[in-house]
């Protein structure tokens, strides 16, 4: 008898833990209670870094996001490719004080980190331009990770750039899945790099999928990936490329997370960036294109195994128009194509690409080496910031600001490395138009020193996207599309949910 009471009693408990449980839940509930209306109105209204967004539903208004200001942020620098001409180059656009930014090395694989090599540099009252050597090691296969803190990582950006102070490359955000595109070796790159950069204590596992123009290839030593934590891998990708005219590249990982960078050389052995590209979409826009006397290719690539039906526009200064008329360019599925553009104009333009499936691209302008790349980008959010820029010298940069849709406004502001001020002028682009605003260096600023621009759409802008053009004579130079450089990010709200007890 007592066993099959105790067998009852052990039945029971569970059952009663659970409505312990939902007792507490609910009493926790009755006393914790959601703001109401006037109080999150209050908060609103009391502004800062930290505030509630609002949306009304009747005559209640209900919270949707919380803006809470940036503290940390990382970045991961390839190696440079000129040795010890490189630099990374840092902006933070806060102008609060208090944070901090630690530059450390990421070795090859194998090697021991240099901690005597590590370097500090802490954020001013005003913003500030920060210059830092990008290959102080015998050997330039090395990367660079940038941790920020504070408020030295609201807004901040970093780019390789060569001793000039000119950007070669954005530093990237870890992620789990990129896209590069470009010429294979039947289109002028000889060698074909990919460096694999872990920020984190915890290993990642890559694998390496190469699209051609002749399909898909199948090579099962890009897989397994083992990139270990705070270190570099360099993969050789050139021998997927043999006989390619297009290569596009994707690297995703199946554990942890990587920031990943392409270079390509020619067969005169000058070396350039891919930048990373949007990831595949139905539609994508390409800022910057610059004006060339030669004919600038495009590269379309479609992942899926769908065939793709691709409508273009170019967006000019005087409006768009289709470069290919009324026809659509058709591609198989699981292939990439390359198709040549006629001169846009007498500046620079961008791309606007419709597609029935999901595809990505980027553009190539002839020039030094392979040449200048400019890939499809997502439009600004908040503010973007491009660090190394140079003028003067036979150098001139420009800003080349798209806004698709409707009309935008946008404020860009020049910092000078050292300067408490910078300099600013206003912008409004109409809509369906590119308009390309020149650059010049801000007012103090060292004779052939770099200086930072900080590109931000005003309230009631409509979308814009953004590059910046360099170029010399005629020729582009460098080429880098505008990210967004956030100094905010929104929070979604906590709701009250029974769905995490369960018997």
């Amino acid at each position: 008898m007592r066993r099959e009471w105790s067998a009852r009693l052990r039945r029971f408990v569970p059952a009663v833990i659970v409505l312990l449980i939902l007792t507490v839940i609910g009493v926790a509930a009755a006393v914790v209670k959601p703001a109401a209306p006037s109080a999150v109105s209050s908060a609103v209204s009391s502004g800062g870094a930290d505030t509630v967004g609002l949306q009304r539903t009747g005559t209640a208004a209900v919270a949707l996001t919380r803006q809470v200001a940036v503290s940390n942020a990382i970045r991961a620098c390839p190696p440079g490719l000129t040795g010890s001409q490189d630099r990374i180059a840092l902006f933070s656009s806060s102008t609060g004080s208090g944070g901090a930014a630690g530059l450390n090395p990421l070795p090859q694989a194998g090697t021991k980190i240099n901690t005597a090599r590590q370097t500090t540099v802490t954020t001013a009252d005003t913003p500030s331009l920060l210059p830092v050597p990008a290959t102080a090691v015998v050997s330039k296969q090395q990367g660079w990770s940038i941790a920020a803190t504070g408020a030295m990582a609201q807004g901040v950006e970093a780019e390789v750039a060569d001793s000039s102070g000119l950007a070669a490359v954005r530093c990237g955000d870890p992620g789990s899945d990129f896209w590069f595109v470009g010429p294979g070796q039947q289109g002028g790159a000889s060698q074909i790099q990919l460096s694999l950069m872990n920020v984190d204590a915890l290993t990642a596992t890559v694998n390496v999928g190469v699209i051609t123009d002749a399909g898909a290839v199948q090579s099962g030593n890009n897989t397994g990936i083992t990139v270990p934590p705070y270190g570099l891998v360099t993969e050789s990708l050139s021998a997927q490329a043999g006989g390619a005219s297009v290569t596009a590249i994707e690297v995703r990982t199946s554990t942890g997370r990587v920031a990943a960078d392409v270079s390509e050389s020619s067969t005169h052995g000058t070396a350039s960036w891919l930048p990373s590209a949007a990831p595949p979409s139905t539609r994508l826009l390409i800022p910057g294109v610059p004006p060339s006397g030669t004919t600038a290719s495009m590269f379309l690539v479609v992942p899926g195994s769908s065939d793709a039906r691709v409508n273009v526009v170019a967006i000019t200064t005087q409006g768009r128009y289709q470069p290919f008329g009324s026809q659509s360019i058709d591609l198989p599925g699981q292939s990439a194509s390359a198709v040549q553009l006629t001169p846009l104009g007498g500046s620079a333009a961008a791309l606007l690409i419709t597609s029935n499936v999901p595809v990505t691209a980027a553009v190539l302008a002839p020039g030094n080496g392979i040449g200048a790349f400019t890939v499809a980008s997502a439009p600004i959010a908040e503010q973007a910031v491009i660090v190394g820029n140079v003028a003067g010298g036979g150098m001139s940069a420009s800003i080349a600001l798209t806004a698709p849709a409707t009309a935008a406004q946008v404020r860009l502001t020049e910092f000078a490395a050292g300067a408490t001020t910078g300099s600013t002028q206003l912008a409004a682009v109409p809509a369906g138009r590119t308009l390309a605003v020149p650059l010049k260096a801000p007012p103090g600023t060292k004779r052939g020193a770099s200086f930072t621009i900080v590109i931000t759409p005003l309230a009631g802008s409509g979308p814009v996207y953004a590059a910046r053009v360099e170029t010399q004579g005629n020729t582009p130079t460098s080429i880098i599309a505008a990210a967004s450089a956030l100094t905010t990010i929104g929070l979604p709200p906590v709701r009250d949910s029974y769905s995490a007890v369960s018997p």
